[in-house]
């Protein structure tokens, strides 16, 4: 994505929101990791959506998810949602 002004609306995260929400992931395994699949990782765990994310043998990403951040982020309310895709006007 070239333009900047859409970088930030995180389709990717919101797309793995919504498959960790409607199947109730617990973990998730990055079985032939890239140098992308560890940014995205590393980057879902600071933003909350991860709990931990570990490389276990043969460089096997294994993330765990954290299902109370999950829940918050698609609750009824929009607030912490918003913040995570970066909305800044006001409804």
């Amino acid at each position: 994505n070239f333009d900047v002004a859409l970088r930030n609306k995180r389709l990717l995260t919101l797309t793995l929101l919504f498959l960790l929400h409607r199947y109730k992931v617990d973990s998730v395994h990055f079985v032939t990791p890239t140098d992308d699949n560890r940014r995205q990782a590393e980057g879902m765990r600071s933003l909350g959506i991860f709990r931990t994310v570990q490389v276990e043998i043969g460089e096997i990403i294994v993330a765990e998810v954290d299902r109370v951040r999950i829940k918050e982020l698609v609750g009824a309310d929009p607030g912490a949602l918003d913040t995570l895709i970066g909305v800044t006007t006001t409804r």
